[in-house]
């Protein structure tokens, strides 16, 4: 969106009457010499800077490019976001001792959209830019932050496979699903999964090649619709797995929307009460060192609602992560006035290095955070006599030549580069000033965007900025358009955070491996899977450790692609909602076991030790999980009763009794005819052969349930060489040539005149 177009969508506020003044939509006024106006000390960095554009009147670039970020979808979810309205979304909280704001206050202030969340103490709504400083100054509110935007965590895929018909997950045959229902007849039936993304459009394309059922219809929350296709593809996966389970959908866009999906899942909004909800949203900027308040606030509905089991995707944040400790090396660098004097070193000290290198994709929007263990506030804690951390580092995003291309100087998360200058950090003409911005929590982070027409290598600089911050780092980088981020140096292990780090029985948190390497016994986590062990460590909690994810389940699987979405659909979104699909086929046949327990004791162990931090207790089986359920099957010979000895050459024929004794589905028979016996094995009943060498051979018949238990019995043949008969007569029951010859010659001497006489001679018949 350019200047023109952002004048028009404010003139069109202008028209509903907001309060957006007429001059916030035109050049500030204000010359480069006047001081700039008082900016509420309430407002965070990113909202501050939005203030004092609206105190100068120059708002109309701030708001056109957010809203022409925001029109393409490459916003990232660390920036202030807008309406056409001239309204920005906010987080107001406000003291746990006193009422928030009312309607009516906001209201008056030109706000919509009101949101209260009790459980992260904040109001969300959105307000006026113009407004922002007369919001903070109401007495209820303690400090104004950006929302916690949502962001999907699906991988970059390979290349898009184009679907037209109605399509199967790979998983529904790779986990078991498959067999599971054949042998059981369960389908889902009588249970429910939400499903909780950015978007479920197409729903009835999908309905229309049967991907996802129409009666009844999947629900789609009304107030929380989304949009997008990731949860349409979720639902479809589901679908294929558990046909019979009814399925849910709710689109959040913040945090506090999440908390209220939620809440209206469990509410039986429209009839539907879900017995799993399946999530695959990352919120970055929340704790990370310990479960903060959005995380705290999801595992206290999970307790409150024990009969419904939350599903996680771990992330797909393995190469875009890195953690280690604070390992300083000397610098001298002064940026704003501020001169650094240590810098994290990723090198080794004989070889520093102070730059964390990695490739942006032109066009394409980037989020880098770092967090440190000082203590974390939680938002429903945040007070207006909360102090900042007194702790700081500082992170500059640079190029190869050293210029600033974004920055973090200050308490908390900061704004954009540009404006006001894209090479100076975007707090030095506020009045807050570099390190005045209001935290509370120890974290740094930014976004910048690759704007030029080819890749970009950049590199993370992080500085010690004052005070006694904690030692342990966590550094996380993100791609708005979905592309792997390929940190050097990078750490895999414990790059899953927020609610996914959440313990079980709270949440079950799922990582990925392709489906195809799963078909193929090539079970390789994929590379950009988060992996655990979640570390966890702050003065307020202490330090402790959890072993996640607590599964895994297969990604680059097929969906129909609706929408333009990517198929194969990659990444623990796609890995997710398999491991839904499979408690809802658990939950519908055995209501009255542990589907954790299930999935747990059906596993296919991987990786070193059990269970880890790469994947967890291992792939999951449905059908292997059910088989302890059932008695064991038995096995039994019924020909030859006993062990025999026969002859080579001879036919023998073997009969069986195979019983399931009592499980569901089929028997299944095999015969093994011994080692060195060179007779194929059989999966007849009642199978009949021929050994043609001698020797003393096992036979086993194994009988196997549909749930892959099995009985085996043998019996011991022996087998009698039988020697042919000697040329020289005699034995063996036949004729030798001469003896046969000697018959012909007597029958025919026979019919010879009596005079003569046949006399045999040991040397053969003469003629006398």
């Amino acid at each position: 969106m350019n200047i023109k177009s952002a004048r028009i969508s404010c003139l069109i506020a202008l028209a509903f009457a907001l309060a957006l003044p007429a001059g916030a939509c035109f050049a500030s006024a204000t010359s480069p010499g006047t001081p700039a106006p008082a900016v509420s000390r309430k407002l965070d960095a990113r909202l501050a800077t939005i203030a004092h554009a609206a105190a100068e009147q120059r708002l109309a670039p701030l708001m056109g490019a957010a809203l022409d970020r925001e029109l393409t979808r490459s916003n990232s979810p660390l920036e202030a976001r807008w309406n056409a309205a001239g309204q920005v979304q906010v987080y107001l909280h406000y003291d746990s001792y006193r009422i928030p704001p009312s309607r009516t206050q906001l209201r008056a202030l030109g706000a919509s959209g009101v949101v209260t969340s009790p459980a992260l103490g904040v109001v969300q709504a959105w307000v006026p830019a113009t407004q922002l400083d007369a919001v903070a100054a109401l007495p209820q509110v303690a400090r104004v932050t950006v929302p916690r935007y949502a962001y999907v965590k699906r991988a970059p895929h390979s290349g898009a496979i184009p679907r037209t018909g109605s399509v199967d997950t790979q998983g529904d045959q790779i986990l078991g699903a498959a067999a599971f229902r054949q042998a059981t007849g369960f389908n889902g039936s009588g249970t429910s999964v939400g499903v909780i993304s950015d978007g479920a459009g197409d729903i009835s394309q999908d309905q229309s090649t049967g991907d996802l059922p129409s009666n009844p219809a999947p629900w789609v929350n009304p107030s929380l619709p989304g949009s997008g296709y990731e949860g349409t593809a979720m639902m479809e996966i589901i679908y294929d797995l558990a046909p019979g389970a009814k399925l849910g959908f709710c689109g959040p866009q913040t945090s506090v929307d999440f908390i209220t999906c939620l809440n209206d899942f469990a509410s039986n909004s429209a009839g539907f009460l879900p017995n799993v909800i399946v999530d695959d949203l990352g919120f970055p900027g929340v704790a990370m060192f310990t479960d903060g308040g959005f995380a705290t606030a999801v595992q206290q509905f999970a307790q409150a609602h024990p009969n419904i089991q939350l599903v996680s995707a771990a992330g797909n944040d393995a190469t875009g992560f890195w953690s280690g400790i604070w390992n300083p090396t000397p610098v001298n660098t002064t940026i704003n006035s501020i001169t650094y004097t240590q810098a994290q070193n990723f090198g080794s000290t004989s070889n520093p290095n102070t730059k964390m290198s990695f490739a942006v994709q032109p066009g394409d929007t980037i989020d880098y955070l770092l967090e440190w263990d000082d203590t974390w506030i939680p938002s429903s804690q945040i007070t207006k006599s909360t102090p900042n951390d007194p702790n700081d580092y500082d992170v500059f995003l640079v190029d190869g030549n050293g210029n600033i291309l974004a920055c973090n100087q200050g308490d908390n998360l900061g704004g954009s580069a540009t404006p006001p200058s894209p090479a100076s950090c975007p707090y030095t003409n506020t009045p807050a000033g570099p390190t005045g911005t209001p935290g509370p929590q120890p974290v740094q982070g930014n976004q910048w965007k690759n704007s030029g027409s080819s890749t970009a290598t950049v590199y993370l600089e992080i500085f010690y900025g004052g005070g006694n911050p904690g030692k342990n780092l966590k550094v996380l980088v993100n791609s708005v358009s979905a592309s792997q981020m390929n940190l050097t140096p990078h750490t895999a292990a414990g790059s899953i955070f927020g609610q996914s780090a959440l313990p079980y029985p709270d949440e079950i948190t799922v990582g990925a491996i392709s489906a195809s390497g799963a078909s193929n016994g090539n079970d390789v986590i994929e590379s950009y899977s988060s992996q655990g062990p979640v570390f966890l460590s702050q003065p307020a909690t202490g330090t402790s450790t959890r072993m996640k994810p607590d599964f895994v389940g297969v990604d680059c699987v097929s969906v129909t692609g609706v929408g333009g979405f990517v198929s194969p659909f990659c990444g623990t979104s796609a890995a997710a909602p398999h491991i839904a699909g499979l408690i809802a086929l658990l939950e519908s046949g055995y209501p009255q076991q542990n589907p954790y327990t299930l999935l747990k004791n059906g596993a296919t162990h991987l990786g070193t030790g059990y269970p880890n931090g790469v994947y967890g207790y291992g792939l999951v089986n449905v059908l292997a999980s059910v088989a302890s359920l059932y008695p064991a099957p038995s096995a039994s010979i019924i020909s030859p009763g006993a062990n025999a000895t026969i002859n080579t050459g001879q036919t023998t024929t073997f009969s069986s009794n195979c019983s399931s004794n009592g499980a569901p589905g089929s028997m299944k028979a095999l015969w093994n005819f011994g080692g060195g016996s060179n007779i194929p094995d059989s999966t007849q009943l009642n199978p009949t052969v021929i050994y043609s060498g001698g020797g003393v051979f096992t036979v086993t018949l194994t009988c196997s349930n549909a749930f892959g238990a099995s009985a085996s019995t043998t019996r011991t043949i022996t087998v009698k060489v039988v020697t042919p008969t000697s040329t020289g007569g005699g034995g063996g029951g036949g004729l030798g040539f001469l003896s046969l010859l000697a018959l012909l010659l007597a029958a025919w001497a026979a019919r010879l005149p009596r005079a003569k006489s046949a006399i045999p001679t040991t040397s053969g018949i003469f003629m006398q």
